[in-house]
């Protein structure tokens, strides 16, 4: 008798399958079971180490025994014709089904429904474990920075104790003056005004305050009036161990100049407190108060309010606001500034005589009223970065601003663009988290810095500050959409995430935004759906070409796409009589109106002029660095769309070596570039770029 029937004879067979069907079953199990009440990777290896030993003895058992009725019987003693015996085979053979049907049905319901819900949690953890990284990676720069610079203090608003109207408002007016007064001091930072107003009547404690401000100390307060007294009470107390450093009350009658005095004494106070403690020597000597007009210092913060909220600072209600507060008090200062700040930008093109007008009266002004103040500098610095458009000067100017309001976070936002323009991008990051971390709950300051370490090509940086944020805004949550890219590579789900953010956000996300998630996947009808719902912006406003709404040019580049070319030529021609009115000699010098005409060119087919264009375009631009950081990619895909494959990849590798809206893990994905896709310039580019992020993907934690 051969080995294997003899095998078979004894059971031997049955009994291993049977084995192996039951251990991969216990296996399973164990796997999805021990995790749930602590065991470990080891309790799970201990298990299947037992199993892979007792194997070898359950086939030698299975050689020498026979399980009879009676129970295991050496095999020379049993009757193999013995109905029995036959039996007991039949019952190993359904054993092994029942436990091969077992393990086949657990590995179903594993695959399907317990595995998916696996890896969601799984997910899920990974996320909140990236966002603790970021949040940690974020306070441990914080806290490296506050180690070497002065002392953050948060003035948290002061309560009005009793509830009178007149204790509200000397409340507000103390706060707002002791900000301002803090504000000057050398020896510490003080975070906005706009970021601590949230916690007016906050039942948080002052450990997390401070955590969530990223302050070393907390000053808060309460004011009573009664009669022709005022009480004011103030104590200094440190945000990392809730120490008292300082606290003290002052009973005074009630006037202006007493108020003053009393600002002026907590000031100092707090000074020389933080002083013995945290920080360097203190200056002594009043602050200056911005204004006693309430109603001044009022329209101006609408202002500011308007002009976070709208985005822009060159609308008239904006401007009417600040006239307002400079009308009420002509020797406020700030609105004076701001107010040159905004016509200036107006007047920059040179095309606006009115607004440089006022801007040089207001600027006039603001230096007979208050010459080498700080906002008077402010002014000086606004008109020479626009007007006069020296960039070194201004950012001089600036740096000595900063000297005299270094808790400003609006002068340091107004540092980084010139900064910007000159093209020291490295100081612009530093001095816009300088701005967010004198502003830590303003939105649009850690928006701002996301998006220039974005530019920057700092993409784990800007996703590390995206993580750290608990609740984000729009403008958040689109670019982490367009970072996780980065990871998926599919243009499909960046649209989906687009429409998701829609379902969130509402009317917040612009029609644009969706039109172009959907155009770049190559969804062209639903593309032409969204291009009809997109509002045509006021003349001017935020058009990409100048001379044409941004509604055009994506009309055209849909006609384009789709091969609609009689639909297209009538609007290219439409747009070349707008460019002669604009150009009747031809000579184009406006970097824009360059590159709408290398746009026009490349959808004609026209190769080399389009080429030629673009290196004007290049030429004209290679001192204004924020025209070539925001248009590079453009100038790119039009080179694309027109075929240059050699000259669309020397524009692409330049705009990954220079800061610029090209990412490399999404512009050669991009269907501008499906003219030259096949092209071996292109095809050795896209196959650098993958080794890139491949080489760079085991050391860095990757968006999800």
């Amino acid at each position: 008798m051969s080995l294997f029937a003899e095998l078979k004879r004894r059971n031997v067979l049955r009994v291993a399958a049977a084995y192996v069907a039951v251990a991969w079953l216990v296996i399973q199990v164990v796997e999805t079971i021990f995790p749930a009440f602590g065991f470990g990777d080891a309790a799970i290896r201990g298990v299947v180490i037992f199993l892979a030993i007792g194997f070898l003895p359950a086939v030698i058992s299975a050689w020498a025994f026979e399980l009879t009725p009676e129970g295991f019987v050496r095999d020379s003693e049993v009757d193999r014709s013995s109905p029995t015996i036959r039996a007991m085979g039949k019952r190993l053979d359904r054993l092994i089904m029942v436990a091969l049907a077992l393990a086949l049905g657990y590995f179903a319901l594993d695959k399907f429904m317990l595995d998916p819900a696996r890896d969601r949690a799984r997910e899920q953890a990974i996320a909140e474990a990236a966002k603790e990284a970021g949040r940690a990676e974020a306070e441990r720069e914080s806290a490296a920075r506050a180690a070497d610079g002065p002392p953050m203090v948060a003035v948290l608003p002061f309560a009005a104790v009793g509830g009178v109207e007149d204790s509200v408002f000397f409340a507000v007016g103390v706060h707002d003056d002791l900000l301002t007064q803090l504000a000057q001091q050398q020896s510490m930072r003080v975070i906005s005004r706009t970021s601590v107003l949230e916690y007016k009547d906050t039942q948080k404690n002052i450990r997390e305050i401070g955590a969530e401000l990223g302050a070393d100390a907390i000053l808060e307060g309460g004011v009573q009036t009664a009669g022709d007294r005022i009480r004011i009470n103030a104590q200094l107390i440190d945000a990392r161990t809730d120490e008292h450093l300082w606290a003290e009350t002052f009973d005074r009658e009630l006037t202006a100049s007493n108020i003053f005095d009393v600002q002026t004494e907590i000031a100092q106070a707090i000074a020389t407190a933080l002083h013995g403690t945290l920080a360097s020597p203190v200056e002594t000597g009043p602050g200056l108060i911005p204004t006693t007009n309430m109603a001044a210092y009022r329209a101006y913060h609408e202002a500011l309010a308007l002009s976070e909220e709208q985005l822009d600072l060159q609308s008239e209600a904006y401007r009417d606001l600040l006239r307002k507060a400079a009308t009420l008090d002509p020797t406020y200062t700030r609105p004076w500034a701001e107010l040159v700040g905004s016509l200036t930008l107006s007047a920059s093109g040179g095309d606006d005589p009115a607004a440089m007008a006022e801007a040089e009266q207001a600027l006039a002004h603001i230096q007979s009223v208050a010459p080498g103040s700080a906002d008077a500098l402010i002014a000086q610095a606004y008109y020479t970065y626009y007007v006069i458009k020296d960039y070194e000067l201004a950012h001089d100017i600036a740096t000595q601003a900063q000297t005299l309001a270094p808790s400003d976070p609006r002068l340091a936002a107004m540092k980084s663009w010139i900064e910007r323009r000159l093209g020291d991008f490295d100081a612009q990051i530093e001095t816009l988290r300088l701005a967010r971390k004198l502003d830590p709950r303003n939105e649009w300051r850690t928006d701002t810095l996301m998006w220039n370490l974005t530019l920057a090509h700092r993409y784990d940086e800007a996703w590390a500050e995206l993580q750290a944020i608990d609740n984000p805004g729009y403008r958040a949550a689109f670019l982490g959409v367009w970072l996780r890219v980065r990871e998926h590579r599919d243009l499909g789900r960046l649209a989906g995430e687009m429409d998701a953010l829609y379902e969130e956000y509402g009317e917040a996300v612009a029609v644009e935004d969706r039109l172009y998630a959907r155009l770049v996947n190559r969804e062209f009808e639903v593309a032409e759906t969204l291009l009809n719902e997109m509002p045509v912006p006021e003349k001017g406003r935020g058009w990409r070409a100048v001379l044409i709404p941004d509604n055009t040019l994506y009309e055209m580049e849909l006609r384009w796409f789709l091969g609609q070319d009689d639909l297209l030529a009538r609007l290219v021609s439409d747009t070349r009589a707008r460019l002669a009115e604009y150009v009747p000699n031809g000579s184009v010098k406006d970097s824009r109106v360059l590159l709408l005409s290398a746009m026009l060119t490349a959808l004609e087919g026209e190769t080399a002029e389009t080429e030629r264009l673009i290196r004007r375009w290049n030429r004209l631009e290679s001192t204004d660095w924020p025209e070539r950081v925001h248009n590079r990619d453009w100038s790119c895909q039009i080179l694309g769309m027109a075929g240059a494959a050699e000259s669309a990849v020397e524009c692409i590798r330049t705009g990954l070596e220079q800061p610029s809206r090209v990412m490399p893990y999404l512009e050669p994905l991009l269907p501008y570039y499906d003219p030259i896709r096949g092209d071996p310039a292109f095809v050795a580019l896209q196959d650098e770029l993958r080794a890139g992020e491949q080489a760079s993907s085991g050391t860095v934690e990757r968006p999800q």
